[in-house]
């Protein structure tokens, strides 16, 4: 009899270990199905998500609802004029914002699907863009910034439509004058200059027009508006920074909020990963895509240039510099997310130090800093 409860009570105990176990192996799959979802969705061939984010991208009127006075940032470049236009008017910077970052989103996304970067159609670029340009926009409140953005968009994809072709001239000159009007807006983006060069080097044979045409495109955006200065101002001085070289740099860090700090921080471990999954890894793996891939690591490094750059001039670290070199990587990241096992990870995390940097930015917590 004892021996019959003892085999009884073991093989009880072995069913519900068993079902213990069933049960929590289905818990972890239904959680991890819900990990995935938004990710799963944007990756999927339905177009019909990319009509979300101009919905999303609502979010960057919070400060106009809540009626925060936008802070004035010092000037450093010349056309950061404009945001001292807007920076009484709330509700159009917020809806200038809202119109560039959900036709940069769109743009870049068609951008990303036309140079074979995935093998069907998707739509995380676009989720990309829209909720790391909406994080960086209720930081500074920067529109030029933005508008550079565009313009970096739209150079790319001049630039990575050489492949094989037989004259270049022509996609390389608009390559260099889409990137010089980003320079001209963002002047840290100056380094563009020499990583077209390089991407032309690893693209074509040595043919000198081919070096000579992009250095005048980039160039000619900055001959117009000098020479339409002169024409209206009746002087030849344009400056392009208003500080000198310094390599005294502070403790940056120490002006940085903790939401700032954690929104960054996930971005940049994100795009640091990245680089593993951009030169080795991915579903794709045919001539085109691969120099697809090398110029988006070029353009990485050329954005992470312009960051120190700006360190150099103006002793802060405004870690939105990186801007469409980062966006590049982290799309190509997010996208092949089933590659790696901490990209949703990181894609989740950056969700939610937005979140938390869209509720500071209301002003309904109060601000910490390092």
């Amino acid at each position: 009899m004892k021996y019959r409860l003892k085999v009884h009570n073991r093989f009880y105990l072995r069913a519900n270990l068993i079902n213990h176990f069933e049960t929590r192996t289905f818990c972890c799959i239904f959680a991890n199905k819900i990990y995935l979802m938004i990710l799963r969705q944007f990756s999927s061939n339905q177009p019909y998500v990319l009509f979300l984010l101009p919905v999303v991208n609502l979010l960057v009127f919070i400060p106009a609802l809540f009626g925060i006075t936008a802070p004035v940032e010092p000037m450093r470049f010349p056309f950061d004029l404009l945001n001292y236009q807007l920076v009484e008017n709330l509700w159009l910077s917020c809806f200038l914002a809202w119109l560039f970052i959900s036709g940069g989103a769109t743009l870049f996304n068609w951008v990303y699907n036309r140079h074979e970067f995935h093998s069907g159609p998707t739509f995380v670029p676009a989720l990309v863009y829209s909720m790391v340009f909406t994080g960086i926009y209720l930081t500074n409140y920067n529109l030029t910034f933005l508008i550079a953005q565009l313009f970096f968009v739209v150079g790319s994809n001049r630039l990575l439509e050489v492949f094989r072709q037989k004259t270049a001239l022509d996609p390389y000159f608009r390559a260099g004058f889409w990137f010089g009007l980003s320079a001209l807006l963002f002047p840290p983006y100056v380094l563009l200059l020499p990583t077209l060069m390089v991407s032309v080097l690893f693209t074509r044979g040595v043919n000198l027009r081919e070096y000579i045409v992009p250095i005048v495109g980039f160039l000619f955006p900055f001959a117009y508006v000098w020479s339409l200065q002169y024409i209206v101002k009746g002087n030849w001085e344009f400056y392009l920074f208003y500080r000198q070289f310094s390599l005294n740099i502070p403790k940056f860090w120490e002006i940085h909020e903790y939401s700032l700090l954690g929104f960054f921080g996930m971005n940049l471990l994100a795009m640091v990963s990245s680089w593993r999954t951009l030169m080795f890894t991915g579903d794709r793996s045919s001539n085109k895509n691969r120099n697809s891939k090398f110029i988006v690591f070029f353009l990485n490094l050329s954005t992470g240039g312009s960051l120190v750059l700006f360190v150099l001039m103006f002793r802060d670290m405004p870690l939105e510099t990186f801007g469409m070199g980062m966006i590049y990587a982290l799309s190509y990241y997010y996208t092949n997310y089933r590659t790696s096992l901490l990209a949703p990870v990181y894609f989740y995390g950056t969700m939610l130090a937005a979140f938390y940097l869209l509720v500071e930015s209301t002003g309904l917590i109060p601000v910490f800093k390092w």
